[in-house]
C-alpha cells in the first residue's frame, strides 16, 4: 500500500493531468498516449478523486454526441438546484455554490435575487 504522502502527491499529479485533459476537450486515453502516462491508472484516479470530492461526477452519455463540446465551443448545462427554506430576513445575502466542469468550485454571495439571474446568464455564455 501507499504511503500517505506518496497517494497525496499521486493525486495532485494526477488531478493536474486530468485537468490539463479536460481543458484539451480531448479523451484521457488520446491525452495519457501524448504525454507517455498510463490511461488505465489515469481513469483509476479519476474515480479516487471522484470518490474524494476533488473531481466531478461524470455525466452519463451516449456516444460522444452528447459531448458538452460541439466544434471547439461549449454547450450550455442545466445543473442541479437546490431551493432551501424561506429565509426570515428579506434581504439576507444569497450564497451561490457553482461547481464548474473542471473541477473547480466557487462560492459567490449575492445580495438580492436578481443578481442570481445576471450569473446566471453571465455563466450561459459561451467562453
Amino acid at each position: 500500500m501507499m504511503k500517505k504522502e506518496a497517494r497525496e502527491a499521486k493525486g495532485a499529479f494526477w488531478l493536474e493531468h486530468l485537468r490539463e485533459c479536460t481543458a484539451a476537450g480531448g479523451c484521457l486515453a488520446e491525452y495519457a498516449r501524448s504525454h507517455e502516462l498510463d490511461a488505465e491508472e489515469g481513469y483509476r484516479w479519476k474515480r479516487i478523486l471522484r470518490h474524494a470530492g476533488q473531481w466531478p461526477i461524470a455525466e452519463k452519455r451516449k456516444g460522444r454526441a452528447a459531448s458538452s463540446r460541439v466544434a471547439g465551443q461549449s454547450v450550455a448545462r442545466f445543473a442541479r438546484v437546490r431551493i432551501e427554506a424561506q429565509r426570515a430576513e428579506p434581504f439576507a445575502p444569497l450564497r451561490l455554490q457553482v461547481l464548474l466542469s473542471n473541477g473547480r468550485r466557487a462560492e459567490l454571495l449575492l445580495s438580492d435575487e436578481q443578481q442570481l439571474s445576471r450569473v446566471l446568464t453571465l455563466l450561459e455564455q459561451p467562453g
